[in-house]
């Protein structure tokens, strides 16, 4: 069988515990992927509530996300291949695990990307994975263009103006937001700001991967 992510040949290792889904990796590969840190906020390595969340718990902004994986290089590389060289099909590494997220919520809201980018890259990563969860996906969100966060110093993403507004109404409703990676938090955070302005109940978020 050839490893989704490597492209080698392996030989799956078929026991009863295992699917289908748990095989398109290699075991090389498929160790890489390393479980959520120790922040009970965001899943970062370290402390049991990391710097940054304990500032946005100051700020009034508290948000649980719960990202499945640590960035390290192969999930760095499974991103490549994923976001930006559009291998979409990649995904379905992580289908079994999505299936088995279960959080509070009415409604799943992935986080969206701009008109321009979705023109570009033809489809929206954070979307897809919301569409392999069980639940009711629900485009509530829109999202103005702007600069790319990879392009932006971590004091520019932080200064950045709020680019989402609410398109439908949340007022009651838990919400579960979805992205691909957590990094300074501030894409989830801005959006769960919205949400919460249009009458959304109880916020939290699930995430593929939390940068270390």
């Amino acid at each position: 069988m050839t490893c989704l992510l490597c492209g080698q040949f392996f030989l799956p290792n078929w026991t009863l515990s295992n699917v289908w889904a748990r095989q398109m990796l290699c075991p090389t590969c498929k160790i890489e992927f390393v479980k959520k840190g120790d922040c009970t906020d965001c899943g970062k390595p370290g402390l049991r509530l990391c710097a940054d969340c304990q500032e946005w718990r100051n700020q009034g902004q508290h948000l649980v996300t719960h990202p499945l994986y640590l960035y390290h290089p192969q999930a760095k590389a499974f991103m490549k291949q994923y976001k930006f060289l559009g291998d979409t099909f990649l995904l379905n590494v992580f289908k079994t695990e999505l299936k088995k997220v279960k959080v509070k919520q009415d409604w799943i809201v992935p986080i969206p990307i701009s008109p321009e980018r979705l023109s570009e890259r033809r489809f929206n990563q954070a979307e897809s994975i919301a569409r392999m969860m069980r639940g009711t996906v629900k485009l509530a969100l829109e999202r103005t263009e702007g600069t790319a966060l990879s392009h932006l110093s971590r004091q520019q993403r932080y200064e950045r103006p709020n680019p989402f507004s609410v398109t439908q109404s949340v007022s009651g409703k838990t919400i579960l937001l979805v992205d691909d990676v957590y990094t300074t938090g501030i894409t989830l955070h801005q959006a769960a700001f919205r949400l919460r302005e249009a009458g959304a109940k109880e916020i939290s978020a699930v995430t593929l991967f939390r940068s270390i």
